[in-house]
């Protein structure tokens, strides 16, 4: 329902001065501060700009001669790959422009309405001809622009927590990409070997043969094993073009060349506290953080959505002159909706809908990864613990083993099965070594995600890191071999559980 007033007055004199009056009344309607939302809700906007004079970046197209000059060496390290991937990958690019469109959004939601300017004649002819000229303004009440901006603001401390997120997203993927390469490389040195274990092993046999102490089916034996290590060798070789590839896509340079990287694939790491970590993966991560705004916007909304029903004025004010005979007059007209029927009840509903659903993403964000931190904590100790394991324990038993079995079968005391089905279990043994690193290093590099670390590997005063033993793991006594490693499992609670005594028959 829309109430008009006009008002004729006789002269424009008489009309500016009313349209003066006019805005003086109307001032304590515009500059009304409606009640204020809860302070909580008043979230700061770090470097948000604001001002329609500022105009966003213009967006850059990456050259990747221009990232990576040809006569510049190709990176090695880690840190030099993720400094090419923040340059240059088009997720950071596409959401840095979200950032700009939704400050571009807020900008809009602060603006007044423009005035509307009109002009008509009633009469266009004869000797009664009229002109009239109007002006009308919509006065906006109840602070409903700055509430709609706040809303808007909202929209852009989301916008922010996206770009963080995508750029750990874009780390994460850098990192797991350079240290599969890395692993790929130690599988290759692996098989390099083994290689020149079959090949020494092949000789031998060679010699036994010659010596008239072996066959010549311990040859063939010998020359089937050194084939397939050097099979294994060339298809290694193939997942390092692959994995090469791989890492300068994850940079957003496909194109780039990438020779050897280097890191040390045994470097020690921390271990973490399972609670202590989920509480600080929750409030580091930004992924909670980009839901708090999403609740912020939506209580900005209800409040919108509840002064939604208080009207806006529409003021007119104009001119009309009268050819002949000559008359001049002033109009004026003020108009505004009466909320009769349309009280906005349906939106104010939805809107404490959106507040308690955004509540309850929350939640499952949380618990989302807590989960997740979880489900990584337990891979990456299990991977610690075999590649201590394997480290101290099993692999220099393995190697031990081979080369005692090759003097041994040079010498004619032990036969070739032996010697083969000790190179077959150093193969293994070293292979599981490298797969248990690739879990390692993966979990790890998953754990910085969620904890968005920007320094990799997670160094020992990382959130939620369980210090070193006093004195450092270099101090610590050595431990017999012949022992049981000091982290075996207890026997299960039911191994040590007394036998059940029969009831005795009826």
């Amino acid at each position: 329902m829309t109430t008009a007033f006009t008002i004729r007055l006789g002269s424009p004199a008489v009309t500016c001065l009313t349209l003066v009056c006019l805005a003086a009344c109307a001032a304590p309607l515009i500059a009304q501060e409606w009640p204020q939302p809860a302070a909580a809700l008043q979230v700061a906007e770090p470097g948000v700009m604001l001002r329609a004079d500022q105009q966003p970046p213009a967006p850059l197209a990456i050259d990747e001669a221009a990232v990576l000059p040809l006569d510049r060496p190709s990176p090695r390290t880690l840190a030099e790959f993720v400094t090419l991937a923040e340059q240059s990958h088009p997720k950071l690019r596409a959401a840095r422009a979200a950032i700009e469109a939704a400050r571009g959004k807020a900008v809009q939601a602060r603006l007044y309405p423009n005035p509307l300017a009109s002009a008509g004649s009633p009469q266009i002819a004869g000797p009664e001809s009229q002109w009239n000229y109007y002006m009308s303004q919509d006065l906006v009440t109840a602070g409903k622009l700055r509430l709609s901006q706040q809303a808007a603001l909202r929209e852009v401390q989301r916008a922010e927590y996206d770009l963080i997120r995508a750029r750990y997203d874009v780390l994460t993927e850098v990192r797991q990409s350079f240290y599969a390469l890395l692993v790929s490389q130690r599988r290759v040195e692996i098989y390099t070997l083994l290689l020149d274990i079959a090949k020494r092993s092949y000789e031998i046999g060679n010699a036994l043969v010659e010596a008239g102490e072996g066959t010549k089916a311990d040859v063939l034996f010998w020359s089937i094993e050194r084939d397939r290590a050097e099979v294994r060798l060339l298809n290694a070789a193939v997942y390092i073009e692959t994995g090469r590839r791989q890492l300068a896509t994850a940079i957003g340079l496909p194109r780039v060349d990438i020779g050897r990287i280097e890191a040390d694939l045994f470097q020690k790491m921390p271990s973490f506290d399972l609670k202590d970590l989920q509480e600080a993966v929750v409030r580091a991560n930004a992924k909670p953080r980009a839901v708090e705004a999403d609740i912020a916007r939506a209580q900005w909304n209800l409040e919108r959505a509840t002064v939604q029903p208080i009207p806006n004025i529409n003021v007119l004010g104009g001119y009309q002159r009268q050819v002949g005979p000559a008359q001049e007059q002033g109009l004026m007209q003020v108009t505004m909706a009466v909320p009769l029927f349309d009280r906005n009840q349906g939106n104010i509903r939805s809107a404490r809908a959106d507040i308690a659903s955004s509540r309850a993403d929350l939640r499952t964000i949380e618990l989302d990864l807590a989960t997740q931190t979880a489900q990584t904590v337990a891979v990456y100790r299990t991977a610690q613990r075999l590649v201590e394991w394997y480290e101290q324990y099993i692999l220099p038993k393995a190697r031990e083993t081979v080369q005692l079995t090759q003097q041994l079968y040079a010498r004619g005391e032990v036969t070739f099965l032996s010697l083969l089905q000790a190179q077959r279990i150093l193969t293994e043994t070293e292979l599981a070594f490298v797969e248990a690193q690739a879990d390692r290093w993966n979990s790890a590099v998953t754990i910085a995600s969620l904890l968005q670390l920007d320094t990799f590997p997670p160094p020992p005063d990382s959130p939620a890191a369980v210090p070193p033993p006093p004195g450092g793991p270099e101090n610590m006594p050595a431990r017999d071999p012949n022992q049981p490693p000091p982290f075996a499992p207890p026997l299960p609670e039911a191994v040590n559980r007394p036998e059940p005594v029969p009831l005795p028959a009826p």
